[in-house]
């Protein structure tokens, strides 16, 4: 009885691990996008949409689980919409021209479209 307990534990702390590794994950894919997105126009915004379609493919295809990739997706989201605001010296990191436009709703429309799309039963 004790063993199956250890078990249990142990894999929620694996769920645990994995949803936060996810999250930071997705922080970092963001931080990239948002800082690349408008340098070295276009190449940073592509290298930025790469990212982003690529990071969302590992994810999926590591954990294989809808909730790893929410955290993900949640992560990403949180870096962009924060980049896209006013900041404190009134800085804004996700312009809104064509690019920032472009990685803000592009970005949004394929992460939802992978949420959607999700089949663990390949």
């Amino acid at each position: 009885m004790r063993m199956a307990a250890k078990q249990i534990y142990s894999l929620e702390f694996q769920m645990a691990r994995n949803h936060i590794f996810s999250s930071l994950f997705g922080i970092v894919i963001g931080i990239a996008g948002v800082f690349l997105h408008n340098a070295y126009r276009p190449i940073g915004f592509i290298v930025s949409a790469i990212a982003l379609v690529l990071g969302a493919y590992l994810i999926k295809e590591m954990y294989q689980s809808k909730i790893s990739l929410i955290f993900f997706a949640a992560g990403w989201l949180f870096v962009v919409i924060r980049g896209a605001t006013v900041g404190n010296g009134d800085e804004l990191l996700v312009e809104g021209n064509s690019y920032g436009t472009s990685l803000l709703l592009g970005g949004f429309i394929w992460l939802l479209l992978s949420l959607i799309r999700f089949n663990k039963n390949k």
